[in-house]
C-alpha cells in the first residue's frame, strides 16, 4: 500500500492505516529499535507498540511534504528507544559506586555550568554545518553508523561497499570533524 493512502487512513483513524504501518515498516522498526536496545526483547516489543501509538495520535502533525513516512517512522523509533533506554538506564538497581560518583560530578558540573552547555549546543550546530557540507554518501554513511548506530558489516550490505571502505571513509570523516572544530577552537 503507498503511503499516501496509508495517511489518509490513519487520518481517517482507520486501523486499517496502523496494519498498513506494520505490514510495510516493522521489520525496519524493530531493526532500528534493536540496534539501540540490543537484546531486550521486551523493551523493543513495547517500543514498536509505542510507535504505532505515536503516530496513531499525531498523525495530524506529520506533514507528508517535509519527510516521507518512512523517514518519519525512523525518527520516532529511534527517539522512543533512546528514551526507553534512558528510563532503562535511570531505573537500573546496580550501580557501582565509582561510576555513580563521576557520574553525579559529570551531572552537577553540566547543570550548574551554563558555558558548558552553550558550548555543546555550539558544537552541534557546528556539526550540522559539517553535515550538511558532506556529500550524499558520506553524510548517508554518518548518519548510518552514528545516527541509527548500525555497524559497518551492515552498512557495507546496504551501501554495497566493503567493510574496509566503510572503516576507512568513517575515520576521514572523523578526522574532517575533528579538523573543522579545533578550527573553530571547540575539541576538548
Amino acid at each position: 500500500m503507498k503511503d499516501e493512502k496509508i495517511i489518509k487512513l490513519l487520518k481517517k483513524r482507520d486501523e486499517k492505516g496502523i496494519f498498513a504501518v506494520s505490514d510495510k515498516y516493522e521489520p525496519l522498526l524493530y531493526y532500528i529499535i534493536s540496534t539501540i536496545l540490543g537484546s531486550r526483547s521486551q523493551d523493543i516489543e513495547e517500543c514498536v507498540n509505542d510507535v504505532y501509538y505515536k503516530i496513531w495520535t499525531n498523525i495530524d502533525k506529520y506533514d507528508l511534504s517535509k519527510a516521507s513516512l518512512k523517514t518519519y517512522l525512523k525518527v520516532i523509533a529511534r527517539n522512543t528507544a533512546i528514551n526507553r533506554i534512558r528510563d532503562i538506564s535511570r531505573n537500573e538497581t546496580y550501580i557501582y559506586e565509582e561510576g555513580l560518583s563521576s557520574l553525579l560530578e559529570g551531572y552537577a558540573d553540566y547543570c550548574h555550568n551554563p558555558e558548558k552547555k552553550a558550548l555543546d549546543k555550539e558544537k552541534i550546530d557546528v556539526l550540522q554545518i559539517i553535515l550538511k557540507n558532506l556529500g550524499d554518501r558520506d553524510r548517508e554513511l554518518f548518519v548510518r553508523r552514528y545516527f541509527y548506530i548500525q555497524s559497518s558489516k551492515d552498512i557495507s550490505e546496504i551501501m554495497e561497499m566493503s567493510v574496509n571502505a566503510i572503516d576507512s571513509r568513517l575515520s576521514r570523516l572523523r578526522g574532517k570533524i575533528k579538523q573543522e572544530y579545533e578550527r573553530r577552537e571547540l575539541y576538548e
